[in-house]
């Protein structure tokens, strides 16, 4: 093979190939100021090929949001199994698990929050976002049913609590200047969030 030779990828590699230089893209410039000849040049591929494996600019963006919605409703679902194999599966474990684990994925994949949370609030997809939020409370209502004694429908009111929590605590995380410290951003954040919602979430589990 050249160097001049493109070099082949299967179908779902270079689709997540493109995915994630889309995302990058329209962290930076939104969906309207992004283009898809900046998509292909951040892929390394050809604009036809960007189409084939991602669709128009539009389609790109919703799977873009799709699939960082699906990350984060997958890293909440992993992180609260009843047993990790830590041996800590007690319920603030559990809870402080998952914090840990949403906080890990959006402090490392930035730029999805980026296009999730702010490029995509607004507009015409404010409606797919919405959606996607309400599938991480509806989640996490799930994971906390058990631990409150009720369905997920009574525990509802407080997984938009605690998702709202998180998502302003990140909010805060990705905008301020802070020293550097030893301790791994998805640790700090997780024990922050602990300290204000665990003791009444332990509270709301007593008979």
């Amino acid at each position: 093979m050249t160097s001049g030779t493109r070099r082949r990828l299967a179908p779902d590699v270079r689709r997540r190939q493109v995915l994630d230089a889309a995302v990058a893209v329209f962290s930076e410039e939104g969906l309207h100021g992004a283009s898809m000849d900046a998509i292909a040049a951040r892929a390394g591929v050809s604009k036809p090929l960007v189409y084939a494996h991602g669709g128009t600019k539009d389609e790109l963006f919703a799977a873009c949001l799709a699939r960082e919605a699906d990350r984060l409703v997958s890293t909440l679902t992993t992180a609260a199994l009843p047993d990790d194999g830590s041996g800590a599966s007690s319920a603030d474990a559990r809870l402080r698990r998952a914090l840990r684990a949403f906080f890990g994925a959006v402090t490392t994949h930035r730029q999805g929050w980026t296009v999730l949370y702010r490029q995509a609030s607004t507009g015409e997809f404010a409606g797919t976002v919405d959606a996607a939020r309400r599938g991480i409370v509806r989640r996490a209502a799930e994971l906390l049913a058990a631990e409150l004694g009720g369905s997920a429908e009574a525990a509802e009111p407080v997984a938009h609590t605690l998702v709202g929590a998180a998502e302003g605590l990140t909010d805060w995380w990705l905008g301020a200047e802070r020293p550097a410290g030893d301790q791994e951003p998805a640790d700090l954040l997780a024990d922050m969030l602990m300290a204000v919602v665990w003791p009444g979430l332990d509270a709301l589990r007593r008979p």
